[in-house]
């Protein structure tokens, strides 16, 4: 319980610090509560660029993304993701994270953080409110050097008892997507 709450209490503090500012925004919402979960979904969000859509597909504690970004002449999205979930008295997970945007111009980005949430079950749905603060490295579009930069997000999933889960996400740092939608379904 003390590291748990070490760890909300330094990134909580983290917010709180304004981190340098990279070039390039890279990073889509997340859409990463504690609950790991095996599923497949779509999603849309406004950013990177002017909007971005993408599959996620889930299986135990790795992700597979892939997508469109609006920016610049168009871009392709590609990452991996890790949840790994920690013994804590409220679901806490350890998130990792690489994204690249491909194209005409390049960036990648690597993230790490953890995910702090509760699941509510009740008939009919689950509801799961999170928040995902996490530190970023970013090397965008023709820059040579990571810069780093502070994330977070508060997201809720809404699991359905037709295995259909809506998430949504809310970006809580100026680095971080403002708004984030996306329908899964869970295998």
């Amino acid at each position: 319980m003390k590291k748990v709450m070490s760890a909300a209490a330094v990134a909580a503090g983290a917010l709180l610090v304004s981190a340098s500012s990279a070039g390039a925004q890279v990073f889509t919402p997340s859409y990463q509560s504690p609950v790991p979960m095996n599923d497949l979904g779509i999603y849309l969000s406004d950013g990177p660029g002017d909007s971005a859509f993408e599959g996620i597909y889930r299986e135990g504690p790795l992700g597979l993304r892939v997508g469109y970004v609006d920016a610049l002449d168009g871009l392709i999205s590609v990452g991996g993701e890790l949840r790994v979930p920690l013994t804590a008295p409220i679901p806490v997970a350890f998130t990792a994270a690489a994204q690249g945007l491909l194209g005409d111009d390049q960036a990648i980005g690597l993230q790490a953080g953890v995910s702090v949430g509760q699941r509510f079950v009740t008939p009919g749905v689950a509801l799961t409110p999170y928040l995902h603060p996490r530190v970023a490295a970013i090397q965008g579009y023709g820059g040579d050097e990571f810069e780093t930069e502070l994330l977070a997000e508060l997201g809720l999933d809404a699991e359905f008892s037709s295995n259909l889960i809506l998430r949504l996400s809310l970006g809580l740092s100026d680095e971080s997507p403002d708004v984030g939608v996306g329908l899964s379904w869970r295998r």
